[in-house]
């Protein structure tokens, strides 16, 4: 419906023209205007899937905004060098005149929204090219927000900052940037705005927190985050906080809490259309199914029709994190029934997302349901069962592990789980493989010691 009205919206301004004099607008409306309505139709088409269309209506509302984004590596390197050399030093005193003020205001507030969707953009690649023009992004929406003398924007901005630095795998930015947030969110007024902005945070607080393994308190912050969400009406806000209050309560083992938090989910997933959404909380159903110990909230079915429906739609094939956790668990379902040409089907796919994401929560918990995949596949090698699997498996798969650990730095949640999983591989290697595959699946295996709290491998891997 939103693009529906956006659509209608550019009618009513008129068709483009490849001439510029040839062109006429219906309607009239200043450039400030128009930004804000090219800013508003890259977010919504961000939403949709339509990811170089939304980068093109971003960069040319930005460019209304009298803030230029490069489209070249060259024009990358020459823009962080003002950014951070030459731009703190031109940072000019707001004017005396309260109206000027107000526009100037309104100008950086769009501005940062404008940059903020840009490296979101761009964080969906994971190429170098990608990485460099959201880092720039990123550097160029602290410069604004810290123009805007507004101390909620700031709280939200280095909430965002810390969020791409760490599924990118920078700890100490990360890290520092969270507690910026920390800092400034003392000083926010009690707002509408000021308790967005706190709300934002605590999220990210519930976030961070699961990601460095402190689950008790992930999950403390998280019910905080969506008590105010609540209040404030924001559904697609509740959504997310719930997304880290599963995870959080899974990886605790509460699979009673981790039911009634897919309630909750459906219960604002049903109210509207969220493909996105419904990824994600498929995915936590088929966690729930894997290892939830016979709990069923959703039946297999039904999260594999909607796989089967959705998965080439722009908005999923664009969100590799979320996929590859999602064509694993796949994977890994069809394995406990042993229907084994589904399993290669599905851990195919899974295959070429995989390098094509980040270090994420979501990433990395794909990741993990990745590596379960290619454990399972060394221990059925003896059996025969795959026709087509490639001889350097073993070699292929600590490659794998060792990539793991390198890129997913801020989410040592998974580390011990991954860990298990690698000695599972020693382990076969050093029996040769006998005997294993009659025994439980990996998966178990793994399991019955990574939720024994403090206990660590005791065995020699050297």
């Amino acid at each position: 419906m939103a693009f529906f009205y956006l659509r209608k919206a550019s009618s009513l301004l008129g068709q483009p023209s490849a001439f510029s004099f040839l062109k006429k607008h219906k309607v009239k409306i200043c450039q400030f205007e128009e930004a804000t309505f090219c800013r508003l139709l890259s977010e919504v088409c961000f939403n949709m899937g339509h990811i170089t269309l939304a980068k093109k209506l971003a960069r040319k509302a930005l460019r209304l905004l009298k803030r230029n984004f490069p489209w070249t590596w060259f024009g990358v390197l020459f823009q962080t060098f003002l950014e951070k050399y030459w731009h703190p030093c031109t940072l000019s005193q707001p004017p005396n005149n309260p109206s000027e003020n107000k526009k100037n205001l309104a100008v950086l507030q769009q501005q940062v929204h404008c940059l903020s969707l840009l490296w979101q953009l761009y964080n969906l690649e994971a190429t170098a090219s990608s990485y460099r023009f959201a880092c720039l992004a990123t550097l160029m929406q602290k410069n604004s927000a810290e123009e805007f003398t507004n101390e909620a924007q700031l709280v939200s901005t280095y909430v965002e900052l810390s969020q791409f630095s760490q599924s990118m795998g920078i700890k100490d930015k990360w890290l520092y940037c969270e507690q910026m947030a920390i800092q400034k969110s003392s000083l926010c007024w009690f707002s509408r705005e000021g308790l967005l902005a706190t709300a934002q945070l605590m999220q990210t607080l519930a976030y961070t927190k699961l990601c460095l393994g402190h689950l008790d308190f992930s999950i403390k912050l998280g019910f905080q985050a969506r008590e105010i969400r609540r209040h404030l009406k924001k559904p697609a806000l509740e959504n997310l906080v719930l997304s880290v209050l599963f995870r959080s309560a899974f990886l605790k083992k509460k699979f009673g809490l981790c039911v009634h938090v897919l309630e909750s989910q459906w219960a604002l997933i049903s109210q509207g259309y969220d493909v996105l959404g419904l990824a994600c909380f498929y995915s936590a159903c088929l966690d729930l199914l894997l290892y939830g110990k016979g709990l069923l909230f959703r039946p297999f079915s039904e999260c594999l029709r909607f796989v089967q429906i959705y998965e080439h739609s722009r908005v999923l094939t664009s969100q590799s994190n979320v996929m590859l956790g999602v064509h694993s668990s796949l994977a890994m379902w069809f394995a406990q029934e042993s229907q084994w040409d589904l399993f290669e089907h599905y851990f195919s796919k899974a295959c070429q997302l995989v390098k094509k994401t980040n270090a994420s929560l979501f990433g990395a918990h794909g990741f993990v349901r990745f590596l379960e995949c290619h454990v399972l596949m060394l221990q059925k090698i003896p059996e025969g069962i795959f026709m087509h699997i490639p001889l350097e498996l073993r070699s292929q798969t600590l490659e794998y592990f060792k990539e793991f650990f390198c890129r997913c730095v801020t989410c040592p949640v998974y580390h011990q789980w991954v860990s298990e999983l690698k000695a599972s591989v020693m382990r076969c290697e050093k029996r040769e493989f006998m005997s294993l595959t009659n025994s439980i699946r990996p998966f178990d295996t793994c399991l019955t010691r990574i939720w024994i709290k403090g206990e660590f491998l005791q065995e020699n891997n050297s």
